[in-house]
């Protein structure tokens, strides 16, 4: 390994540009954010050093069947992070980044690509509305003092970047001038920048001042400094691509076997299709799946030790993997659906690792195929919508999960084996009653389940248990206050008549009464529409609603709100133990 002399920044670009730089396919997504570009160039123009940077040289005769990527030129939050694949069958030769990889787009990015980031409070569409693609811009009329701030931050940025709009900087006032970044590259020389200057009316000294020095160290200073690795050996290079990178982002062991899948997949293009999974899921269903969900699938369903080490995932794995890929996308794709017809959002499945076990079911049983839909399956869609319920109530799968998700996997497996006809929740059950992670429930447990917030993530499951009949799959349901929340005010009840003392104080103001699943309850849009802020008794007897249905104990007057606490929590805990216990 040699350390070769500098380059200039608009070198670097032009390598990137005629793909002289190239990435391995064990590099990570690129991960900054726009705020970390914008130092990463105020670092340049203020002559600090950004880092050597590794590269490994290859050419034809060292590339063997890896598969190499070029640098991102584009970024849009959620929508475009990935590179794309560069053949490099007409490339003689060229250099693999080891180490840079984040610098070097953040540099293109800021020179010659873009950069679109979500809109505050908006919700999330592929457009330009709700992520507006944005270019870096210098505004030349603006250079921190550093001797005359008097503004006690922890921001040394001296110069002004930032990621704007077009129309953001056509709006702009006079007090900017805003240079956008990438028309550097075409301004090369002092007599090309003085005739900017003429061109363009800056004549205001600072400004020029700015501009020059950004002309310096895009085009005439050699600020690119890296080692270049010459062996043909690839297994030498990856050794020194996980060294080097250990010391930063923790480089996890997905991304350590995804090498080797993307190596040993010979018809698809591993990297491609894993990626393409999680990109559909997320779009299709809004969940935040990664590929080490898609790597964990594979080992769970193929192999005895599901825990990510190298050497489960050695070529003859990878082979296997791309062999029953079509088979597992699908399952994975039908689970999905499955528990967003159960009524789960983003915001309620706490725990991906509780999807393993369905899918290892549906796959086994060769059931993947309609289960979403078919009749037949109707009484294994509702057990297996109560087991997990159950599962994420308990919460089993924090911390580290493989002990747990191999127990319920062998569970599955024996049971499927033995011809089982619907999904084994009794059997898991019984296994983990022996474990630390038992899903048995007590009277402690409920009592934690009553005193839930509405706002809480496991709200859902809870009241999902207690009013299994409503449209979840249509997302036709509403979390709703018994007693309106707003009758909890002061204002409000003292105009009801009710006087506080030491007898009910408690129940009328805190909120772990009358804003958890004691005071809660599952409505459709219709029903919710018609309640609104009535109160309960009102609602009750206007609607006929049947008690027994709806948890309700029969003081219902909001003065008997301690009474009705009392009762409706016994209610509860029948309910919720008979339901929660297999």
């Amino acid at each position: 390994m040699s350390f070769f002399p500098p380059l200039s920044v608009s070198d670097a670009i032009d390598k990137i540009d005629y793909n002289q730089y190239l990435l391995p396919a064990i590099q990570r997504d690129f991960v900054w954010s726009n705020t970390k570009i914008e130092m990463l160039f105020d670092s340049l123009m203020q002559g600090y050093p950004i880092g050597s940077m590794l590269l490994w040289r290859v050419n034809g005769k060292n590339t063997g069947n890896q598969r190499f990527y070029g640098i991102l030129k584009k970024y849009r939050e959620r929508y475009l992070i990935r590179s794309e694949e560069v053949s490099t069958l007409s490339i003689p030769s060229f250099e693999v980044i080891l180490d840079g990889q984040q610098r070097l787009t953040a540099l293109y990015l800021g020179l010659k690509g873009s950069y679109a980031y979500h809109g505050y409070n908006l919700a999330w569409n592929d457009n330009e509305y709700s992520v507006p693609t944005r270019y870096l811009y210098l505004n030349l009329k603006y250079k921190k003092d550093k001797r005359n701030d008097l503004n006690d931050s922890d921001d040394d940025r001296m110069y002004d970047f930032t990621f704007l709009k077009p129309s953001e900087v056509e709006n702009s006032d006079n007090n900017n001038i805003w240079f956008k970044v990438g028309d550097i590259l075409g301004i090369k020389g002092t007599s090309q920048l003085n005739n900017y200057f003429k061109k363009n009316e800056i004549v205001d000294e600072d400004s020029q001042e700015i501009l020059s020095r950004l002309h310096d160290i895009v085009h005439l200073e050699k600020l690119i400094h890296y080692y270049l690795e010459e062996s043909s050996d690839f297994t030498r290079a990856l050794n020194i691509f996980i060294r080097i990178n250990s010391g930063g982002v923790t480089l996890s062991y997905s991304d350590l076997v995804m090498s080797t899948t993307i190596m040993g997949w010979m018809n698809l293009d591993a990297k491609k299709e894993i990626n393409g999974l999680v990109d559909e899921l997320i779009k299709e269903f809004g969940f935040a799946v990664n590929k080490d969900f898609i790597l964990r699938t594979y080992l769970i369903l193929y192999n005895d030790d599901i825990k990510f080490r190298v050497e489960n995932f050695k070529i003859k794995n990878a082979k296997e993997f791309e062999k029953h890929w079509v088979e597992i996308k699908s399952a994975i794709k039908e689970v999905f659906q499955l528990v967003t017809d159960f009524g789960y959002a983003p915001n309620t499945l706490t725990s991906l690792n509780a999807l393993h076990p369905i899918v290892y079911y549906l796959y086994k049983t060769d059931r993947v195929k309609g289960f979403c839909q078919k009749v037949g399956y109707k009484q294994d869609r509702a057990l297996i919508k109560r087991w997990l319920h159950v599962v994420l109530l308990h919460q089993i799968f924090g911390g580290q999960a493989e002990g747990v998700l191999k127990a319920i996997r062998d569970t599955v497996k024996k049971e499927v084996g033995k011809g089982s006809g619907v999904f084994p929740a009794k059997a898991i059950a019984a296994r983990l009653s022996k474990t630390n992670k038992s899903i048995t429930v007590d009277d402690e447990f409920i009592e934690g389940l009553l005193y839930t917030s509405k706002d809480n993530r496991y709200a859902f499951p809870v009241l999902a248990v207690l009013f299994p009949h409503l449209d979840y799959q249509n997302r036709d349901f509403h979390l709703d206050h018994c007693h309106p929340i707003s009758h909890f005010k002061e204002k409000k009840l003292k105009a009801n008549g009710i006087i506080l003392n030491d007898d009910n104080r408690e129940y009328f103001t805190d909120w772990d009464y009358f804003n958890s699943i004691i005071n809660l309850q599952m409505l459709d849009g219709n029903e919710n529409k018609s309640k609104n802020a009535m109160d309960l008794k009102d609602w009750v007897n206007k609607n006929s609603i049947n008690l027994k249905k709806y948890y309700l104990p029969k003081e219902l007057e909001l003065e008997e709100f301690p009474v009705f606490v009392e009762k409706r929590m016994k209610l509860l805990t029948k309910a919720l133990s008979e339901e929660l216990t297999f």
